[in-house]
């Protein structure tokens, strides 16, 4: 796992048979008026995770690789890893499970919500209506893909933006049971007591954001990134996600898992 890049195409990574879809997840900022993120949990009837504190995210569809979003969306770099598919899938994704929209003040966009989710409705017919997407804030900072063996294997790229200001996020009841918004330290001390479940992707972007103080740095540092640092695991529900400057990164207890963040460390 060590010798893979941590931008290797989903096609060429490893697998034991079981699909790896790739997927997008979006941390959403805001300052209330400390720097907290929005997470929700998952409900516990699902495959995946159930009843875990993620951030919003899913699969990216093909609907998100239409041609159309080239002239739809606002974006930097479409053509980079990852490109604008997994941000038009943030996006979405976003909207349907809590209900906010990122890159858009078009709130017709809210009353399809449901109808995104079932697939009764196309999200790039409803944009082509509604005047486009500006994703200039929506910031990749991570990725991990699902360790074998496992039900279900996701390739997931992890963004962060900026939370429109009065957004009120709800539950799309389905997959999300439950949303908060919460200070990244505050989260990682609840998991630390048993109150919320999280996997390693979901503490490693906590424990990285714990050190900055707004959202306006975050987004700054984001947009300039870093070099991806490859992180390793112990104990999936004791032990924190060890980052390579960490003391005890080296620790033969631990694994290296495939998941990377490149959003830097907070300055002291």
């Amino acid at each position: 796992m060590a010798a893979l890049d941590p931008f290797t195409p989903t096609d060429e990574l490893p697998t034991d048979g079981v699909p790896i879809r790739p997927a997008a997840t979006v941390v959403l900022l805001a300052d209330r008026p400390h720097l907290e993120v929005l997470t929700l949990r998952r409900s516990d009837q699902l495959v995946f995770a159930p009843d875990h504190t993620v951030f919003p995210g899913g699969v990216v569809d093909q609907s998100d690789h239409d041609p159309r979003w080239l002239d739809l969306a606002t974006c930097p770099n479409p053509q980079e890893t990852p490109g604008l598919a997994h941000r038009v899938a943030a996006v979405r994704e976003t909207i349907e499970e809590v209900g906010v929209l990122v890159g858009t003040t078009e709130s017709s966009l809210l009353t399809h919500r449901h109808q995104l989710e079932q697939g009764q409705v196309i999200f790039a017919d409803l944009i082509e209506k509604t005047g486009g997407l500006n994703l200039s804030q929506v910031h990749a900072i991570s990725r991990w893909v699902t360790p074998m063996p496992g039900p279900r294997r996701y390739d997931a790229y992890f963004f962060v933006a900026p939370a429109p200001g009065g957004a009120t996020p709800t539950a799309d009841g389905g997959e999300a049971v439950e949303v908060a918004w919460v200070r990244p330290l505050q989260a990682l001390k609840q998991w630390a007591a048993g109150e919320l479940t999280m996997i390693s992707p979901t503490r490693s972007i906590l424990q990285r954001l714990a050190g900055y103080q707004t959202t306006a740095q975050v987004l700054a540092a984001a947009a300039l990134g870093g070099p991806p640092e490859l992180v390793r695991i112990g104990d999936e529900h004791s032990e924190k996600v060890y980052f390579p400057a960490d003391p005890g990164y080296h620790q033969s207890h631990l694994k290296e898992g495939m998941g990377w963040v490149w959003l830097p460390a907070a300055p002291a």
